[in-house]
């Protein structure tokens, strides 16, 4: 997957583009995206938010994937 990033004014990124077979694979592959539950998504809308006011404590993809490579070789 080659996604393209999007950024703010400021380089902040703000959105994600990914090709459409890409899309495609992952709709087929999740089916039922589209049926998130209320409550999840109560919980996303959460977890955005402490995003927000924490940015400080995101970590860049390249290391959240190095850290389940980690977390499947154990």
């Amino acid at each position: 997957m080659m996604p393209q990033y999007t950024y703010d004014s400021n380089g902040n990124p703000i959105g994600v583009f990914i090709p459409i077979n890409d899309w495609n694979q992952l709709t087929e592959k999740y089916s039922d995206i589209e049926d998130v539950p209320e409550w999840e998504r109560n919980l996303i809308d959460q977890r955005l938010d402490f995003i927000k006011k924490h940015p400080d404590q995101l970590i860049s993809i390249e290391d959240f994937i190095a850290e389940l490579d980690k977390s499947d070789e154990v």
